[in-house]
Parts: structure tokens; sequence; C-alpha cells
């Protein structure tokens, strides 16, 4: 491609060169400290190819570069291109790589929002890098008036997506491309479960980060909640989750412990394989099924 100059900004292409993308994301990153005049980068990488260059991703991250990081695809739902493209334990990468914030919105308008915030965020002094993983599943899109109350939950870390009138005694929570089968599953298991609720986790990262904050604070004798407290506040206080994501099982499992509450988590374990969505989401035990599996493994519990 051919590209030239302009002040609309400029377009560079790296070909298969990962440590290059991350060593030009940390220069122009760094421009305002250098040079005292901010510029954006946006670096668009497959998902599972940031391990390829995350020594050059943290040293940039050290250095206070900032920077948008746009991943993917991601997870085994790239289907028919094989576990060497199949990413599986980025969202860890994410929660645990200082100076990064991780999102993985789910739906369009998630997207737009955390987009517009993301490009303040990178510019405030107490800000950092953002890296959202993406998935090119395509997904029916809700439709909805994203009011400044649900655009304020999104950026917080999550919200509920299904929420019963009652508190409920059951949570499905889950994070990216899984939301038809977390809706199938929740609807098969109301006739039983008459309270379950859905929790969209648009960033794992946050709500973690923001939660060990909390704990920090109440050592010294604050007494605060984090966010993630806060949302299960809104379920009796023995209730029951499962989580799943298209990634590894342990990128939410953590939720349990923060909210003392049992959990029983699904994601993704093993490289995955070559194949059409439906056979490798119950290969993988991410499907409806496994689910709902899981739902009647943790009444037993």
């Amino acid at each position: 491609q051919k590209w030239s100059m302009s002040p609309g900004g400029q377009h560079f292409e790296l070909g298969i060169a990962e440590n290059n993308l991350f060593l030009t994301l940390a220069a122009a990153g760094l421009s305002s400290s250098i040079f005292g005049s901010r510029l954006i980068p946006i670096g668009t990488i497959y998902d599972t190819f940031i391990s390829r260059g995350l020594d050059a991703l943290n040293y940039a991250l050290y250095q206070d570069a900032r920077f948008l990081l746009v991943a993917t695809p991601s997870g085994i739902s790239l289907g028919p291109e094989g576990g060497a493209h199949q990413s599986i334990i980025t969202p860890l990468i994410g929660i645990g790589q200082p100076n990064l914030l991780m999102f993985e919105p789910t739906y369009a308008d998630e997207l737009e929002i955390i987009l517009r915030y993301s490009f303040s965020y990178m510019q405030k002094e107490n800000g950092s890098s953002v890296y959202i993983r993406l998935t090119t599943r395509s997904l029916l899109q809700p439709k909805r008036n994203v009011d400044i109350a649900l655009e304020n939950q999104i950026l917080s870390g999550g919200y509920w997506l299904k929420k019963s009138e009652t508190k409920s005694d059951f949570t499905i929570v889950f994070s990216g491309a899984l939301a038809p089968e977390v809706e199938k599953a929740a609807e098969i298991l109301q006739e039983d479960i008459p309270n379950i609720s859905i929790l969209m986790i648009t960033s794992s990262d946050r709500l973690y980060k923001n939660w060990r904050f909390v704990q920090k604070e109440r050592s010294k004798g604050k007494e605060i909640i984090s966010r993630i407290e806060e949302i299960f506040y809104e379920t009796i206080s023995d209730s029951l989750i499962v989580s799943v994501i298209d990634g590894h099982s342990s990128s939410l499992s953590w939720i349990g412990g923060a909210v003392n509450r049992k959990i029983i988590s699904l994601g993704v374990d093993e490289f995955g394989q070559s194949g059409n969505l439906i056979d490798l989401y119950k290969e993988y035990g991410i499907d409806s099924d496994a689910i709902i599996d899981a739902c009647a493994q943790a009444l037993l519990i």
C-alpha cells in the first residue's frame, strides 16, 4: 500500500514484526514527554501475537508510553485458523501488565463508549495505554439507548445484562464473544432458576485493579467497597457464580474470592483446534450446554 503524510494521520504497515510494532508504538507514545506534543498512536495486531512482542510492550509501558492497542481476532472464536492463531492467555496479560488498561467489549455500542473514553484516558496525567481485546465473530446487537448511568457502568468494568426482579441467587458472568451461548443457557435455566442473572464484564482488568486498590485502602482503616462488591450486593450472600470466557478460565475466577461466593469457571485452557464454532465451543466446554452443566454442578457444591 502507498500512504502519504497528511494532517489526518499516517499509517505504517510493519507486517509480521511484533517487536517492531511495539517499539514504534513506544516511540510515538513518548512524544509528549520528549517533544511536548502528544501523538495518539493506534496499533492493530492479532490478539495471540501480543506474546511475540511482549518484551518490547513491557518496556514501552515501563517508560509510560501512551498508545491504543487493538487486538483482534481473539480466542478460539477465530475458528478455522487453529491454535497457532487462537489466543488463550491474553486476558491474563491484560490484567497483569502494569500501565495498561484492558477492555473486552461484546457489543458495538460498548466499543464506541470505550474508544471515546480511551482517547481521553491516554492523555491524562494518571492515565495509561489501553488494550482492547476484540472478536471478529458476528453478534446480534441489542436495541437499546445507552444513558449516562449505563455508560458509566460499562466503563467501570461490568454491568447487569439481565437482572432478576429479586436478589439473585445465581449469576452467569461472562466477557466477550460468548453472549449468545450465555443468553441461551440462561433462557433454558430460567424455568428451574427464576431469578438467574447475567453479568457482563467489559473490563476484568479494571474490576480487578479496583478491588486490589480497595483492599489496600481498607488496610489503612478506610471504609470503602470495590465496584465488583457493589455489583454483587444485588445478589444474596450465598449466591452461586458460573463464569465463562473465550480465554483462560482463570481470567474471571478471581471474582469468586473478591465477593466471597462459590464459583465454577469455564474457559479455554488448551491449544485450540481448527473447526466451526459450534464444534469448538462444545469441545472446549464453553457452549450453552457446558454452561448449563456447570450451573447444575454449582448447585451440588
